[in-house]
């Protein structure tokens, strides 16, 4: 009897060691786990992208609520010099472009195409001639320089001592700068600069407004930026006022391959027609270059005219004809 219970009792021993025994493996294989896992997303290198600024480098940027242009909703545009937060997603669309997720300081989220901004860096305006390199080596200098009030994007680069990396606007000028650069980057004169830059690339009118609003503004009255201003609007080889008027005149009389926007605000749409989703809005003043035109004449309400399909600083999408320079007597 003795011995049928000491059996029982060793059973029981034996049952509960192996029992404890299995628990413990299972808590240490999933601590283990659980450690592999967060390793591996501590060392996703894309994760320390997160937060990221975006430096849009384009006059005018579309934001849409998917990657690419085609089935998408314009939501916004985006201007020159804006900063915005990339939001550490990307998407290949089928032309093989990429998009960036972001986030604009309204709170607003959607996608724009990525060659359009540069990641990181702070933006700056050049205050002096400096000589670019194509590389960062003393041998790749090819004669080309940066002007005074050229703005540039100036990224941080550890494996090159003594080089700064640099891109311009619209990626025009691109490469590296030897030793410390002479770059404004007071906040006061970069907000000048960015209007400054915004008002160049718009048509004459517009830009001879936006030029006019700059020295209006009390807080640029004392930048050091604001005689290149005075010197835009005013100073000018045709002479002032006359070369303004004859510009006016000439907005009519643009090239065949091009429109110019007469209303105060027109759509771009996805389609020639007005089921098509709206791209983008063109301001009073715009020009755009005619990359097609509809087959036949449309009516929209009570006005017949033709849909021009357009390029407007890389965008691209139907417009109609009566709000343009093409618009029908």
């Amino acid at each position: 009897m003795k011995t049928v219970k000491g059996s029982i009792l060793f059973s029981f021993v034996l049952l509960l060691i192996f029992s404890c025994g299995t628990k413990s493996e299972k808590k240490n294989q999933s601590s283990e786990n659980s450690s592999i896992s967060k390793s591996e997303v501590s060392e996703n290198p894309e994760l320390s992208h997160e937060g990221t600024s975006a430096i849009c480098l384009w006059p005018k940027v579309g934001l849409r609520d998917k990657p690419g242009r085609k089935n998408t909703k314009y939501l916004t545009t985006i201007y020159f010099g804006e900063s915005v937060e990339y939001l550490n997603e990307t998407e290949q669309t089928e032309d093989d472009k990429e998009y960036l997720k972001i986030r604009l300081s309204d709170g607003s989220e959607g996608w724009a195409y990525e060659h359009l901004f540069a990641l990181g860096g702070e933006l700056a305006i050049i205050d002096k001639e400096t000589e670019l390199y194509k590389r960062p080596d003393i041998m790749t200098f090819e004669g080309k320089k940066l002007e005074p009030m050229d703005m540039v994007v100036i990224f941080e680069n550890e494996e090159n001592e003594g080089w700064h990396e640099v891109t311009s606007m619209k990626r025009d000028d691109n490469g590296w700068i030897q030793g410390d650069i002479d770059a404004i980057k007071d906040d006061i004169d970069v907000k000048l600069g960015i209007l400054y830059w915004r008002a160049m690339e718009e048509p004459i009118e517009k830009k001879f407004e936006l030029l006019e609003n700059i020295l209006a503004n009390p807080n640029f009255k004392k930048s050091k930026l604001i005689d290149h201003v005075n010197k835009a609007l005013y100073d000018n080889e045709e002479g002032g006022e006359a070369f303004y008027i004859e510009e006016l005149d000439s907005f009519e009389n643009l090239s065949s391959n091009k429109l110019g926007i007469k209303a105060d605000m027109a759509n771009v749409r996805s389609e020639p027609n007005t089921k098509g989703n709206v791209l983008f809005q063109l301001e009073k003043g715009d020009i755009c270059h005619i990359i097609g035109q509809g087959a036949s004449l449309e009516k929209v309400g009570d006005r017949t005219d033709r849909w021009y399909k357009i390029n407007f600083s890389g965008e691209e999408g139907w417009v109609f004809g009566y709000y343009t320079t093409k618009r029908r007597n």
